[in-house]
C-alpha cells in the first residue's frame, strides 16, 4: 500500500510511522504552490495524510475531493508523529505496529531463555547459577 503525505518539509519520522503501520511506500508532496490543486492523486495511494499547518485551503479541498471520489481514507494532522500514530491506530489500517523497542525486548527475552536452557542442559546441577533477572535458578 502507498501513502501520500502532503505538506511539511521534514517528514522522516512520519514516514517511519507509516511504514510501521504496514504501508509499503510513501510519496511526499510539499503542497506549497497553487499548482497542486490541479495535480492528480497517484492511483496507487491507499491513504492521504495532509499536514494542515503547511497546506493551503485550496490544495486540501482539491485533495479531499479526489480522495472522496476514489474512496481513499484521508487524515488531517499536524506535523506530529504522536498525532499521526493516534489517528492511524483509530483507523485500524493493519495490525498494531512492531516498534524497535518491542523487538529489542523480545530478543532479550528469547536470548535469556536460551541461556537458561543451555545452562540447564550443559552444566551439572551443582554448577548452575541463579538467573540474574529474577534471582531464580534456571530450569
Amino acid at each position: 500500500m502507498t501513502a501520500l503525505i502532503v505538506g511539511g518539509d521534514y517528514i522522516q519520522t512520519l514516514k517511519r510511522e507509516l511504514l510501521a503501520h504496514g504501508l509499503a511506500d510513501v510519496e511526499h508532496w510539499d503542497g506549497r504552490q497553487s499548482r497542486f490543486t490541479k495535480r492528480t492523486m497517484p492511483g496507487s495511494a491507499r491513504l492521504v495524510v495532509i499536514l494542515y499547518d503547511y497546506v493551503s485551503h485550496s490544495v486540501s479541498n482539491a485533495l479531499k475531493q479526489q480522495a472522496n471520489k476514489n474512496g481513499v481514507p484521508l487524515v488531517f494532522c499536524k506535523n506530529s508523529t504522536h498525532e499521526l500514530r493516534r489517528k492511524l491506530e483509530s483507523m485500524e489500517l493493519s495490525e498494531p505496529p512492531c516498534r524497535g523497542s518491542d523487538a529489542i525486548r523480545f530478543l532479550i527475552l528469547i536470548v535469556g531463555q536460551w541461556r537458561c536452557l543451555a545452562a540447564s542442559v550443559i552444566l551439572m546441577p551443582e554448577q548452575r547459577k541463579e538467573h540474574r533477572y529474577g534471582n531464580k535458578e534456571c530450569t
